[in-house]
């Protein structure tokens, strides 16, 4: 995933977009939801991981510096918006587990996925 592919730009330059598997966790919400108002989000991350307000703020504070969720104001309330889609998010993970694993063959990933298929 690059920032081209977060914002829907065309910058020539793009740097990657690491996401954290703790930072997806609070994206997931957003995916799912769509807008959350602070309180809400806090309320849905909580629902799946037991986490300090403050850690939820600071993987916020996170994805926002990587412009992957931005806060916006909407009719005087606070709502935090994903930047990023979850499938780039999935795309992104699959690649670099690809890369990790198989050399970057796609089709070896394939190969070993299809072998585990239970009929």
């Amino acid at each position: 995933m690059t920032r081209a592919q977060t914002a829907g730009g065309g910058s020539a330059k793009s740097e990657p977009l690491h996401v954290t598997e703790a930072e997806a966790v609070v994206l997931g919400p957003l995916w799912r939801l769509g807008p959350l108002t602070p309180a809400r989000l806090m309320q849905e991350v909580k629902a799946v991981q037991p986490w300090a307000g403050t850690t939820i703020k600071t993987l916020l504070a996170r994805l926002a510096r990587k412009k992957a969720v931005a806060a916006e104001r909407m009719e005087d309330v606070v709502r935090y918006r994903a930047l990023i889609g979850r499938e780039a998010y999935v795309e992104a993970e699959v690649r670099a587990l690809t890369e990790r694993l198989f050399d970057g063959d796609e089709g070896a990933l394939l190969a070993w996925l299809k072998a585990r298929i239970r009929p």
